[in-house]
Formats: structure tokens, sequence, C-alpha cells
């Protein structure tokens, strides 16, 4: 049954009759929209620019300083690596929210071992082997048994965190091997072992997602999941493996978090959670617009800080960076669906 709407849209339209011009209010939408387009993939780029220039002028003797610098980068090595391991699995369709959660388990896992008398080496390795226990059984729950990713790892989140306040006695914990902290602490170019590590480690990634069949295999499996299986790829294979790679790569932060740090606290899962899943989302709206991609997540990771460091620098309190943080993943998630949205005609 056809409606009248669609019938009267079916009719042929004589040649001779031209459609008129769209309204100034449609060509003044048309215009903003398709500005907003080109610049979209730089917009992040651009804000960061922008904020580092304002913040400089505002507070030259603070903010515009080499120490202020390597501070600021210094400080987000845990977070570099939390956020590609969040990338990954988003890369795929999946979400992970368990990251924060695996990385203070292995952090007390290490403090306990070593409070126990284990090597440094041993449980070192123990701790790492936590993460891609947990990328395991996330992966179980999410692909073999069908549960969403999001309630499923929401879920080992909670369980993770009632561990590593089971291990730890809800005490913060400072039993760090000695070897752990010289070598975290050691320095090139004036920065730490964790950032060169995390540096090091998005540049393999974005290698992965840029120049392998792997990248782009989990490009195709995160625009449809279906379609990648009716090609022949080993979709549940690989879904499985980015939760693996995402559990190693959270462990490994709480390791060199322990170093850099030289406590673990077992509280800490919240305060690491946001950050991530903004730099996630923030970095999907910049330079490959809609896609999760590795130079975006380090530009956001950096921007929020910058705006996080630039504000109490002016004299906002600790809350600010709560704010600038959920902010900024509402305004992250908006823009790229806005800018994903087909034009209408």
């Amino acid at each position: 049954m056809i409606s009248g709407n669609q019938s009267e849209s079916n009719s042929p339209v004589p040649s001779s009759v031209e459609p008129p011009p769209p309204s100034a209010p449609n060509r003044d939408v048309r215009v903003r929209t398709g500005m907003l387009t080109s610049l979209g993939p730089w917009a992040v780029p651009f804000l960061f620019v922008v904020l580092c220039v304002v913040f400089s002028i505002a507070a030259p003797d603070t903010f515009a300083t080499t120490t202020n610098v390597r501070v600021l980068i210094i400080g987000q090595a845990t977070i570099l690596l939390l956020s590609i391991a969040i990338v990954i699995p988003l890369r795929a369709g999946d979400f992970d929210l368990s990251v924060s959660a695996v990385m203070v388990l292995s952090g007390c896992v290490l403090g306990y071992l070593t409070a126990h008398g284990v090597s440094a080496i041993v449980a070192c390795l123990l701790a790492l082997l936590i993460g891609p226990v947990m990328g395991l059984l996330n992966g179980l729950l999410v692909v073999r048994i069908g549960i969403d990713s999001f309630i499923a790892t929401l879920g080992t989140l909670t369980v993770l965190v009632g561990l590593a306040s089971l291990i730890s006695g809800g005490a913060l914990m400072t039993t760090v091997p000695t070897e752990l902290l010289d070598f975290t602490r050691m320095s090139f170019l004036d920065l730490t072992m964790a950032v060169w590590i995390g540096w090091g480690i998005a540049l393999l990634v974005y290698y992965v997602f840029e120049w392998t069949p792997t990248g782009r295999y989990l490009l195709f499996i995160g625009n449809s999941a279906e379609a990648a299986r009716l090609a022949g790829l080993r979709v549940n294979t690989y879904r499985q493996g980015v939760y693996v790679v995402s559990g190693t790569l959270s462990a490994l932060a709480g390791i060199l978090a322990a170093g850099s740090l030289g406590s673990i606290d077992p509280t800490a899962s919240g305060a690491y959670l946001l950050p991530p899943i903004t730099a996630a989302f923030l970095g999907a709206s910049a330079i490959k617009l809609g896609r999760f991609n590795v130079v975006g997540t380090l530009v956001a990771i950096y921007l929020v800080a910058v705006g996080v460091t630039g504000l109490q620098m002016l004299g906002f309190d600790s809350w600010i960076a709560d704010v600038f943080n959920g902010a900024f993943l509402i305004f992250a998630v908006g823009l790229t669906i806005f800018l994903r949205r087909p034009s209408s005609k």
C-alpha cells in the first residue's frame, strides 16, 4: 500500500518546472555544516593549539615552561596506555570498561607478591599475566556467550575492584620492587621510561591499524561484524584477540604506574576510567573522522591534560578535572555523531 506522500513523490515532474532554490536559512545551515565537516578532522588539534596559546598568555610563568610540559607529559603516561587499551576493542566495535580495574589489580598483585618475597622479575611477570587472563574472560563473556560488551566489562570491572581491595586489605600498598622503581624512573631526554614505552606501544598500534591487514579487518568488523563474517573473516577470533591485547596493555599500565608512583592505590580504578574513554571518543572525532585511531587519541589525551592543567593554574580546584573530562566526552560523542550524519539534500 502506497501512501499519498509516496505517490506524490513518484509522480513525474514537468521538465519545464525547476525546483525552487533553497531558502536562506537552509543555505546558512548547509554552509555551517560544510565548514564543520571540513574542519572536523582538525577541530581537536586546532582546539589543542588554541588552548596552549591561551594558557601560555594567561599564565606565562607557570604554564609556558619546560618543567610544566615535562610534568604534563609524564603525568599522562598511564592514561596513554589505558587509552590505547580501550581504542583497540573499540576499533572492532566492542567496549572494554575493565581496563582501569585490570590496571589496579595488576598493581595489587605485584605489591602482594613483592611483600611475600617473590623476586621482581617473577612478580612483574605474574602481575602482567593478569591482563591476558582477564582479556580471555572478557572475550568469553562477550564473544562466546554473547553478553553485551558494555555490561560484561562493567561487571568484570566491579569484580576486579573487589579483588583488588581483598588483596590489598583496602590500604595503600608501598611494596614495589626496587628494580622496577629504578627502571621506570630512568629518563631519556628528561622523560621517564613509562612515557617512552607508552609512545612506543602507540606507534606499534598505529602501524597495525594503518598499515596491516589486521588493522583493516578490525575496522571492517567494527563497521559490520556480520558483513565481515560473510566475507570470510574469523570475526570471533579477532574480537577475542583484541580483549587479550587490551587486558595485557592494562596490566602493563598497572606495573608501570606502580613503579612510577612507588605505591599502589586499590581505590584508583574510578579515577583512571573516564579519562581514557574521553580520549578514545574525542580522538575518534579527530584526524580520521568517525574512526577510533591512535593519532587522534594521543592529541585528545594531551588536549584534556592541557585544559585541566591550565584551568588549575588559573585557580580552579581539583574538581575541574572531572567536569572537563565529562564535558569533553559529551562533546566528542556529539561531534562525531553530527559529522557522520548524512547531510539532507
